[in-house]
């Protein structure tokens, strides 16, 4: 017998050594992983900040409508932080601050006042004025990949009394268990004896946490004698403030597709579009409530189930003395204000992004994106964007009510750039916001007539003596190739003038008058300066190339179109101005290096002709639509394919194509289905005129109907830029400008085929 007792006791020792050894690996193991506990925390990318000083060219409507982006609230009293109120011209606003990498921006009280669409004066408390300041930016998208999204947050971040009402909810004996609570393990095995199958595990905070981070969801006995033995190692080795900071930001709370919700920083910017210590009682209460169940209580699906839950929360911190009963009461009554789209505005710009991430790529891996922690400044700007929105959306009311897309099948590309510096400010890449074909980058088709401009810009660069009043052909034409085949253009509307002025065939784009102009200079050398500008000519350079058959994006078409509005000028387009790593430094700032590509006279003078197409030809709604000087080209291709505008005022540039990715036949035109996005992008910002400076070799001089040289007070006379030997010329009298050389006739009949 007492062999039998002595060997019992050995196995016992030994099962005790062995648990007792096990219990120290895990122990060490458990500590090991918590204490590098870290999340993959993606790259933000942020708009451009707006930025505020005296004589800003911001209204108080648009400041009013980023502060709405930014979710900040309204209200009739001093404003904290995220807050507003309007007081009689000005805007009182309590600002979030951010951290730049140029310098902290500090959240502050400031009073912003307005007149004549203009920022005339910017206050902090006490009165003192501010030269500057800055709304935090928009975040539009995080990078997170295969890792989830956090927006990680201290336990000095939450709002008062919140980690009491959670406690309240979730772990009244959080304080005083050593990680596993015994009532609440007998009052679930109660309540699972009753429903007779495994419903509730009684688990604490700090076993939620041990599920969330270490094991699975499911629901066995075996998982919860594991999980509770984590909980009781966890809580031996890590402080409760340690232990609740993890469990805010673990905490799954809910699902958006592929992307998950974790941690309470983040679902407060998902839910809200607000950091959580801006959130009331009730905002509060149904984080909380969310716990025990985020799909089955997801506001957005169930709104009565998720009010429902969140008043019991409430009622639950009333009960245990975390509200008082007239804050309670009020909570109550609230209603849900959850929108039904990501409050945060992910994912709202699917076509800029797309954008963004391809910038990156070509400077980054994704695993450094994913878990870098970086800040991704860019250029986007909101206002543009807001336009640009109206834009397409009249263009598809427009198509579907003249019959033009029954189906709503219509799509488009279209984009804003910045002139001087290539920073894109926005991107639509289709009729719609969801992720997919990028019709801005990717989508090649015929130009049409947004080619004209750059044919008329070779025949400058050949000869510096062309101006706007210069006579061209409009008749019929025929050009055959080597195989005999004989190519004969026609104008849109199928009329000839005979003759016409060289800035009427950009301006009315006119098809036969380009082909003339192109043959006179000599086709091959006008084909061989397109595609130095880089327009695609292709191998068989056909001749059709000068009325656009070339294939393009709107990407493309705005980065050519760049030279002939910025003074012959480019600099490569960029989303993205700099990216910053979590130690504020900075890791990129994309270089500003324009280089010419064009003459600097043969830019100005097309400009000049385009701002005639905004005034009086085929892109006149555009530019009779704002006070400003502005240029514009519009582009249709045969059987109304495809829709072309290109529209600019002295600092942006808008590019959109309109079309059907089938390629069918569609009775388009570029005024009509693509100049109302474009021209819609330019309402919500500040506009400048068209630049009235001139390169050197450039003077305005004044030209008549006929083409001539006149002077200022000849009838019909135009100013336009003219060869600076050329202004030079005196007029005796209207209608007989003085030549110096017969090679000013020679033209003259070139054009008229004499």
């Amino acid at each position: 017998m007492n062999y039998w007792i002595r060997l019992a006791l050995k196995i016992f020792l030994t099962l005790l050594v062995l648990v007792g050894m096990g219990t120290v690996y895990l122990n060490a193991d458990l500590t090991r992983q918590f204490e590098s506990l870290s999340w993959a925390v993606g790259a933000k990318i942020y708009a451009r900040p707006l930025e505020l000083y005296k004589n800003a060219p911001f209204s108080r409507s648009q400041v009013l409508y980023e502060l709405d982006l930014l979710n900040y609230q309204r209200v009739n009293i001093d404003p904290s932080r995220g807050q507003y109120q309007l007081s009689g011209k000005s805007i009182i606003i309590g600002t979030r601050g951010h951290q730049y990498p140029d310098g902290k921006e500090l959240p502050r009280r400031v009073s912003v006042l307005f007149s004549k669409e203009k920022v005339t004066e910017i206050q902090v408390d006490k009165g003192a004025k501010l030269d500057l300041m800055r709304l935090e930016p928009l975040m539009v998208a995080k990078l997170s990949g295969v890792y989830p999204d956090r927006e990680i947050i201290s336990l000095n971040d939450l709002p008062d009394n919140f980690i009491a009402l959670l406690l309240a909810v979730e772990d009244r004996q959080f304080y005083t268990h050593n990680g596993v609570s015994v009532k609440g393990i007998l009052r679930a095995l109660v309540s699972n004896i009753m429903v007779g199958r495994f419903a509730q595990g009684g688990s604490t905070v700090t076993q939620q946490l041990v599920k969330n981070l270490y094991l699975s969801r499911e629901r066995t006995l075996v998982r919860k004698i594991v999980e509770a033995g984590h909980a009781i190692l966890l809580d031996l080795s890590f402080s409760k403030s340690k232990i609740l900071e993890a469990y805010v930001n673990e905490v799954f709370l809910g699902q958006w597709g592929s992307r998950a919700i974790h941690g309470f920083g983040t679902a407060s910017i998902f839910y809200f579009g607000r950091p959580i210590r801006e959130l009331n009682e009730a905002e509060q209460a149904l984080l909380i409530g969310l716990i025990k169940g985020p799909s089955a209580l997801n506001p957005r699906r169930y709104p009565g189930l998720a009010i429902k839950r969140r008043n019991l929360v409430l009622r639950l911190g009333f009960e245990q003395g975390v509200l008082s009963e007239s804050t309670m009461l009020k909570a109550v009554r609230l209603p849900l204000n959850i929108p039904q789209m990501p409050a945060d505005r992910v994912g709202r710009f699917p076509g800029y992004l797309d954008l963004v991430q391809r910038e990156l790529t070509k400077e980054y891996k994704g695993q450094q994106l994913n878990q870098a922690g970086l800040r991704i400044y860019t250029a986007l700007d909101p206002q543009v964007h807001r336009g640009l929105l109206e834009g397409r959306e009249a263009m598809i009311d427009s198509l579907a009510s003249r019959g033009l897309d029954p189906l709503g099948q219509a799509q488009l590309g279209a984009l804003v750039v910045d002139l001087p510096t290539g920073e894109i400010q926005s991107v639509i890449a289709a009729r719609d916001d969801k992720s997919g074909f990028n019709r801005v980058l990717d989508a090649r088709r015929q130009i049409g007539s947004l080619a004209k401009p750059f044919v008329v810009a070779a025949a400058i660069e050949k000869d510096s003596q062309l101006n706007a009043g210069t006579l061209v052909r409009d008749e019929a034409i025929f050009i055959e190739d080597e195989l005999g085949r004989v190519w004969s253009p026609k104008n849109y509307d199928e009329g000839e003038e005979g003759v016409v002025r060289l800035e009427s065939l950009i301006a009315n784009s006119i098809n036969q008058a380009t082909v003339h102009l192109a043959v006179s200079i000599g086709l091959s050398s006008i084909l061989d300066r397109m595609a130095e500008y880089g327009i695609p000519i292709g191998p068989t350079r056909p001749p059709a190339s000068v009325l656009g058959v070339s294939e393009m994006s709107p990407y493309q078409v705005a980065s050519r179109y760049q030279a002939l509005l910025n003074q012959g000028f480019v600099t490569s387009l960029k989303a993205v101005r700099m990216v910053v790593d979590e130690r504020d430094v900075i890791l990129t700032r994309r270089p500003f290096a324009p280089s010419r590509v064009m003459s600097g006279a043969a830019a100005a003078k097309v400009d000049h002709m385009m701002r005639v197409g905004a005034k009086t030809g085929t892109g006149r709604v555009f530019g009779q639509a704002y006070p400003q000087i502005l240029a514009s080209k519009t582009g249709t291709t045969d059987d109304g394919r495809d829709a072309w505008f290109a529209g600019a005022d002295g600092r942006r540039l808008g590019v959109a194509w309109v079309g059907f990715d089938d390629n069918r036949k569609a009775g388009l035109t570029g005024s009509l289905a693509a100049l109302p996005v474009i021209s819609r992008a330019f309402f919500h910002v500040h506009r400048e005129d068209r630049s009235a400076e001139l390169p050197n070799e450039l003077r305005y001089g004044w030209i008549d109907p006929s083409g001539q040289l006149v002077g200022p007070d000849c009838p019909g006379a135009q100013k336009r830029p003219v060869s600076s030997e050329n202004a030079a010329l005196a007029a005796t009298q209207c209608g007989e400008a003085i030549r110096e050389s017969s090679d000013k006739e020679g033209w003259l009949k070139l054009w008229f085929g004499g």
